[in-house]
């Protein structure tokens, strides 16, 4: 759980989601050194104490520091993970509760409130956010986001930079594939595929993108 009290980190982005990286971190132990962002107009501002001291290509400086990428689109954040030879931080909030069995993969933030059952494996840089809930045996895919309230039952698989919006819920064994998007509040009961947007009780698909359209 990272648990080292003291050390410094650097958080890459500077929105709404950043603070609450950065409040977990600290919960942690682990103290801001800086954090970057690209936009110009939030340089030399203070984000919940911390500095931003600009842009986030000044990861490829001298500083070696741990990071955390703190950005809500997944193909940013995979564009991130890909370019920066970083030791990516794994957050997990004391107040989570993650079952010892469960796999976290590095730079994944896991949110106060949430529960990660037995069996689950969750790939690198996802996002678990506050009070959602994971049950046994799933499957989050790399770059996943499981928005706050979300519901996973039992088996379910969630794919590759999937979007899971706030109280959505889907039912055992479904599997939902990857870079799709779930409407808030939405129910899934059968499988998704890949670049699709579903929405209601139960999701029906409204839109079928290209991969092309996504990158």
């Amino acid at each position: 759980m990272n648990m080292r009290c003291g050390l410094e980190a650097i958080v890459v982005g500077a929105g709404g989601h950043a603070k609450v990286v950065i409040s977990s971190l600290r919960s942690m132990g682990w103290d801001i050194r800086c954090v970057y962002d690209d936009d110009e107009t939030k340089w030399n501002q203070s984000l919940l104490g911390a500095l931003v001291t600009g842009p986030i290509e000044r990861l490829d400086e001298k500083d070696r520091l741990p990071a955390v990428i703190a950005v809500g689109d997944p193909f940013f954040r995979k564009r991130l993970a890909n370019r920066y030879d970083r030791d990516w931080i794994t957050v997990i909030h004391p107040g989570a509760h993650v079952d010892d069995s469960a796999i976290i993969g590095h730079g994944t933030v896991v949110f106060a409130g949430t529960v990660v059952q037995p069996g689950v494996t969750i790939g690198r840089h996802a996002i678990i956010n506050t009070s959602a809930s994971i049950d046994h045996d799933c499957r989050v895919g790399d770059y996943a986001h499981v928005a706050p309230g979300t519901h996973l039952a039992g088996n379910v698989t969630i794919g590759e930079g999937v979007f899971m919006g706030t109280g959505s819920s889907v039912i055992p064994g479904v599997a939902i594939e990857a870079y799709s998007i779930v409407g808030a509040g939405a129910v899934v009961i059968r499988d998704l595929p890949a670049y699709s947007t579903a929405v209601g009780c139960p999701a029906k698909i409204i839109k079928q993108r290209s991969s092309e359209e996504c990158i």
